[in-house]
């Protein structure tokens, strides 16, 4: 048994949901990059907050010298 020769002619129907798939994909690919920008500025915020507590416990520690700077 074959199989049916592909038709060039599609139904208006396939069509339809043709498009409305690629609507959906560009609507979901704008907010991907939406949730995406929200997640590297979270990300960013995360380490800036880690690196000053690091800084603010290196310096509690006295590990950080701040000798001479003051006067210039």
């Amino acid at each position: 048994m074959t199989a049916p020769a592909e038709s060039p002619y599609r139904s208006p129907t396939a069509g339809f949901v043709n498009a409305m798939a690629r609507h959906a994909i560009r609507g979901l690919d704008a907010h991907i990059r939406e949730l995406e920008a929200v997640l590297a500025a979270a990300t960013e915020l995360s380490r800036a907050e880690a690196t000053a507590r690091d800084f603010a416990d290196s310096e509690a520690a006295g590990y950080i010298d701040r000798t001479g700077l003051e006067q210039q």
